[in-house]
């Protein structure tokens, strides 16, 4: 018997909206460095004898992309000359023009002193002693309190908020980069225990400037971000890091993109994490010596942080190789293309039974099956106790390749077992239904 072939391929869309300068995941392995600079060559330490180590536990947050994925760099607060220190990573390109830089990081602390100090901020492509949008911490009632400052001025800080130890916050930071005056940029900050906020609130914790007691003029340029560990900041970890020019942290990521190949039938299943201003998806074949042609639709969600999932199916196609892309759409016509994936589609019929999609389901799903001859089918389901429950199909058909959608409405949450019958052969798979 001839199995159904199953090509498939990882990938993410990019953001196309979005210029981003910095992704920083720490997925450097699984095991904690005392330099972060030996795991993660691109960082590099810029003053002091020891700065933030790479820490193999990564930070999670719900509904943000850089959640869960690679460790985290960890910093604390010790003794001048052992391990004080800051450590960098510069931007893909220096920003030198009138736009927002927007920063996005997941902060974990477990400790901060009474004395508040700065463990994150931002500075020239090539770093100096002048940082820029500097990220404090100090002991508050029974947790952390949060403060900001745009250069060198007196931070400003949140003392309504009380911050926990040991809970994971997301920071979104935002510096406005101006280049008209010397002394019109302007810092903002905001802190989120939970979600992820799709658009720019426009209510801050925390603002700065333009014009501040202290600063000493508008950098030329912004080009890395720094974080430091030295005797009075906090300790804790930072992990998720990404910086760029639009609040959009919320790309279409496609975690998921195959084909499967049953007879001369061709089905792309495909997932998406989360989305953003997803239009929708144009389905493109080409033969091995054709063009890229449009051959499908299928509409998007818009904008989500909930998993999606997809699918498209090509039918009665001749023998040959074929290939398969995809062609993510925004609602303002920008577009972005996914890697295409190749199948080999022969047309020869053979008694198969696939895996329905999606599965688990909610509550219908695709059933797809061939039979090699034409003859008496029946497709039923049945419960764990090998009661019959529903008959999809109890008829002749002739040879070919079939879908059938089965709806489960009304039945119990659990796993059901459908079975396929013609000319004396029989498959069966399970399904599970979750409501």
């Amino acid at each position: 018997m001839k199995k159904m072939l199953l090509f498939v391929i990882f990938l993410t869309f990019a953001a196309n909206a979005q210029t981003l300068w910095l992704e920083e995941n720490f997925n450097y392995g699984g095991t904690s460095n005392p330099d972060i600079t030996v795991v993660a060559p691109s960082w590099v330490r810029h003053s002091g004898t020891q700065g933030p180590q790479y820490n193999a536990n990564g930070l999670t947050y719900a509904g943000f992309p850089g959640s869960g994925i690679g460790g985290a760099i960890s910093f604390t607060n010790g003794s001048s000359g052992v391990n004080d220190g800051d450590v960098h990573r510069k931007f893909s390109d220096s920003v030198t023009t009138n736009q927002n830089i927007y920063v996005f990081a997941l902060v974990r602390l477990d400790s901060a002193r009474a004395t508040a100090d700065y463990f994150l901020h931002l500075g020239p492509y090539t770093i100096g002693t002048t940082f820029r949008l500097r990220v404090f911490a100090r002991a508050f009632g029974s947790g952390w309190a949060i403060g900001l400052s745009k250069s060198t001025e007196t931070r400003v800080e949140d003392s309504v908020n009380v911050l926990n130890f040991n809970q994971t916050y997301l920071l979104a930071l935002k510096y406005s980069f101006n280049t008209a005056a010397t002394n019109d940029d302007q810092v903002t900050l905001y802190v989120y225990s939970s979600g992820v906020p799709l658009a720019e609130p426009g209510s801050p914790i925390v603002t700065l400037g333009p014009v501040g007691a202290g600063t000493t003029g508008d950098p030329t340029n912004i080009g890395a971000i720094a974080i430091r560990q030295g005797t009075n900041t906090p300790s804790g970890r930072i992990d998720g890091i990404r910086v760029g020019n639009t609040w959009g942290i919320i790309p279409v990521e496609l975690t998921s993109f195959n084909a499967s190949v049953n007879g001369n039938i061709v089905r792309l299943n495909w997932s998406t994490a989360t989305e953003l201003n997803n239009s929708g998806f144009d389905i493109e074949r080409k033969t091995s010596n054709g063009e890229w042609k449009k051959i499908g639709f299928v509409k998007g969600a818009g904008t989500t942080t909930t998993i999606q999932n997809y699918s498209f199916t090509d039918k009665d196609l001749n023998s040959g190789k074929y290939s398969y892309r995809l062609k993510q759409i925004d609602f303002d016509g920008k577009f972005e293309y996914s890697k295409s994936v190749e199948v080999d589609v022969n047309a020869a019929y053979n008694f198969e039974l696939a895996q329905n999609y999606p599965n688990p389901f909610n509550p219908t799903t695709s059933i797809s099956f061939s039979i090699p001859q034409t003859g008496y089918v029946k497709l039923s389901v049945y419960n764990l106790l090998g009661q019959e429950i529903k008959t999809l199909i109890n008829r002749n058909m002739e040879a070919g390749n079939y879908s059938i959608d089965f709806d489960a409405e009304g039945l119990f949450s659990g796993v059901y077992i459908y079975r396929l019958e013609s000319n004396g052969m029989t498959l069966t798979r399970k399904m599970t239904y979750l409501k």
